[in-house]
């Protein structure tokens, strides 16, 4: 009898150990995001540029600046931080009357500054000095602050101040007139690519 009172007992308190847990239930809510990247450069000045050289001055100290007419402005809007690059796409202007003249890219400079809300050294680093073009991409502007350079049109907004023939920095150091160049007209391609950094 005693050994069935303890089973019954035994019961009892399993069957009310049973009813004696908390109740509880769950709700799942998905949570999703997606970030779409935003990289998007605009030219929006100075996207074609046509230097006409026709005086002895021109010829011997070059076009330099400041001046409106050789100047490219372009923007950049981002959601990550960025870098961009500029190259020229051969390895010298040629002839357009005669494809075997060519004049020596370093002949042809720029210099790039910030005109947005962005700063130099704060949002990006920028190029700095007079640089020659080259076709080798050079990274004008790098993204070296982690999403200070993120922004709109407003914050990265930057001028090309280009010059020709002027020997600044490390461009040819020797005049068009001392280069004897023949008359036709030249061109190249000059390539900005904006990438994530």
């Amino acid at each position: 009898m005693k050994k069935f009172t303890i089973s019954i007992l035994a019961i009892i308190l399993s069957i009310g150990t049973m009813f004696s847990q908390p109740v509880s239930d769950q709700g799942i809510i998905p949570v999703g995001i997606t970030l779409n990247s935003i990289l998007r450069l605009n030219v929006t000045g100075g996207g074609n540029l046509e230097y006409v050289i026709n005086t002895i001055d021109q010829y011997t100290n070059g076009v330099g600046q400041p001046n409106a007419l050789y100047q490219t402005h372009f923007t950049v809007a981002s959601s990550v931080d960025f870098d961009v690059t500029l190259m020229a796409d051969a390895t010298d202007f040629f002839g357009v009357d005669d494809a075997t003249h060519n004049i020596p890219l370093n002949n042809l400079g720029y210099e790039v500054t910030e005109q947005g809300t962005g700063a130099d050294g704060t949002n990006w680093d920028l190029l700095a000095g007079v640089q020659p073009l080259t076709n080798a991409a050079a990274t004008i502007i790098a993204g070296n602050y982690l999403g200070a350079g993120a922004g709109d049109i407003n914050q990265n907004l930057f001028t090309l101040e280009w010059r020709l023939g002027t020997g600044e920095g490390s461009m040819n150091g020797s005049s068009l007139l001392a280069q004897s160049i023949t008359s036709d007209r030249y061109v190249v391609n000059v390539i900005l690519e904006l990438s994530q950094h």
